[in-house]
């Protein structure tokens, strides 16, 4: 039986070394979480990095990203890939982490791949979106993704993008989704889609939407509380999630290790109802 085993590590926040964002100890939370993935009975088709990957999109926090795949994620021996989310840098990850040269001036092109395992496409989507916390895709981008899924052919595909594109009901973070979630929509819906793979909401989501599973793996970097209205509560708390592909199936386990959960900030600016 043909299975496909993608683990999705997502919004990282890493820091230049020894810098604590928001209080907490990112680099050493995705140490943590290769740790907790040797332990286990999984052995990786691929790993994926669905945004966040830096707090600041600074040079030395795309050092510490490059040093830290080294170290922890190339031993699993399986591709190592990465979509970019509102935190990001385009230009700063393709320099360093990438070790591209400088683009022309105001060239940004997004930053996509695919992958094709032995049952499933992967296909990764760039929805940073510069100065703004929610995404976007764009006209050219979603033409692209309509034609790596036709071209997937028996196979189905899985989409990794950074932002959420479905409300939670929660009118703060509804404010920052992907803002063509309803172009996207329909290309997805043309095509045999297993799920959707996203980041962004530092919290377990899923939801059926345009005819496919769209999943939002628990964060690297710490965990918010999704009953907050207003502001935002986050805590201490890290995780990952596998997505296990077989016949033609997604299968999405969300992983959140041992933690106090310690309270890192609150910013609501309402009591409770």
């Amino acid at each position: 039986m043909a299975e496909s085993i993608i683990v999705q590590l997502s919004d990282l926040h890493l820091a230049a070394p020894g810098e604590l964002p928001y209080g907490t100890d990112t680099a050493g939370n995705l140490r943590r979480v290769a740790k907790a993935l040797w332990a286990m009975d999984v052995r990786p088709s691929a790993i994926v990095l669905s945004g966040d990957l830096s707090d600041r999109g600074d040079a030395a926090s795309y050092e510490q990203l490059r040093d830290l795949v080294a170290e922890e994620l190339d031993p699993f021996g399986c591709p190592v890939l990465a979509v970019l989310g509102n935190h990001d840098d385009r230009l700063q990850f393709r320099r360093t982490v990438l070790g591209e040269e400088a683009p022309a001036e105001g060239v940004d092109e997004p930053f996509t791949h695919v992958l094709d395992l032995d049952d499933v496409r992967l296909v990764l989507c760039d929805s940073h979106w510069r100065g703004h916390v929610e995404g976007l895709l764009g006209e050219a981008q979603l033409a692209w993704l309509d034609e790596q899924l036709a071209g997937a052919g028996e196979r189905p595909s899985v989409i990794v993008v950074h932002h959420l594109s479905v409300p939670r009901g929660v009118p703060r973070a509804d404010d920052y989704l992907l803002e063509d979630r309803a172009d996207f929509a329909e290309v997805v819906a043309r095509h045999r889609v297993a799920a959707v793979l996203c980041g962004h909401s530092h919290v377990t989501t899923a939801a059926a939407w345009a005819g496919t599973l769209h999943a939002a793996a628990p964060a690297v970097a710490f965990q918010l509380d999704p009953s907050a209205r207003t502001g935002g509560r986050g805590y201490e708390g890290t995780g990952f999630a596998i997505c296990t592909m077989r016949d033609g199936l997604a299968v999405v386990n969300a992983h959140l290790l041992p933690d106090p959960g310690r309270e890192l900030f609150d910013r609501r600016t309402s009591a409770r109802p």
